[in-house]
């Protein structure tokens, strides 16, 4: 069975408890119709699931990191909704729907974004019998360094002004870790810092980057292999907009040898955890396997 599809218990809950919370009647219509547009029964909760799988490694209950994963999922869906801006990606299709700037307009596309970012830390930051105030507070500085400078927004700036005479594969890796692969270590530490573990912390970074590393490939290809049908974004667009990705240094086989080095890699470093580490090596497997 598909591990997102396995997964679809936990991608519907946080969507019911999105609706919850945007059922709040102070919130104007405008921002909670657009958000729920956007958000609600849309994207496969990647980074969701792949926090939800590392805290069950650790023992740790859905219910305890419900507010986390829909955190973490806030933070990735401004990141796109800015992202397909026309100061930016200037795209199209997000989810197999128009992005909201075109279903809607800018303003309320750069809103939206703006309320997504305020909810996230408005959610970590909710009290939890389960989380203590030391480790909470750790989370929040977790998220903001992911999403901020050092991580997902150093990134995106990283994205938009490489050049021909500048771009090179480290400085191509280096973005991707820092635009993608920032969330992903969030996903992946949050569990080691509630339990409070350095060592798991350490070998949890690892695994983040090889996953992202994974992620990022896979996603990559799909720009070169998909249809827009099957992606539900809109394909060839690093290439139409000189975007420059791994596969312009490695070629396509070189970035399918890559991700197989990675694979192995995640079997290597996870085979101390023995079973409990099998769903997310299968995670991994899913990355490379999917079309969108």
């Amino acid at each position: 069975m598909s591990v997102f599809k396995d997964y679809n218990k936990i991608i519907t809950d946080l969507d019911n408890y999105m609706i919850e919370i945007l059922g709040n009647s102070e919130y104007p219509k405008q921002l909670v119709d657009p958000i729920k547009y956007i958000f609600i029964g849309k994207g496969k909760r990647i980074r969701a699931i792949l926090l939800v799988e590392v805290c069950a490694l650790f023992e740790l209950p859905y219910k305890d990191i419900r507010n986390i994963a829909l955190a973490l999922e806030c933070i990735h869906t401004y990141s796109l909704i800015h992202d397909d801006l026309p100061a930016m990606d200037d795209d199209d299709y997000r989810r197999g729907q128009l992005t909201l700037h075109k279903k809607y307009d800018e303003a309320t596309a750069i809103l939206v974004g703006d309320a997504l970012i305020s909810l996230a830390f408005e959610l970590l930051a909710t009290p939890n019998d389960d989380i203590d105030n030391e480790c909470a507070l750790n989370l929040v500085k977790k998220l903001a360094k992911c999403s901020g400078l050092g991580g997902m927004v150093g990134g995106q700036i990283l994205d938009l002004k490489i050049s021909s005479s500048t771009a090179s594969i480290d400085l191509v890796n280096n973005m991707q870790q820092m635009k993608t692969g920032a969330l992903f270590h969030f996903a992946c530490l949050a569990g080691p810092i509630i339990r409070g573990n350095d060592s798991d912390q350490k070998i949890f970074a690892q695994f983040a980057d090889f996953f992202g590393s994974i992620f990022q490939i896979s996603d990559d290809l799909i720009d070169i292999e998909s249809t827009l049908s099957e992606a539900g974004k809109n394909v060839n667009k690093d290439k139409e907009k000189d975007k420059y990705t791994l596969i312009e240094f490695l070629g396509v086989d070189g970035a399918k040898a890559q991700i197989a080095q990675k694979l192995e890699d995640v079997r290597i470093l996870l085979h101390d955890y023995g079973v409990k580490s099998e769903r997310l090596i299968n995670l991994c497997q899913e990355l490379v396997d999917r079309r969108s």
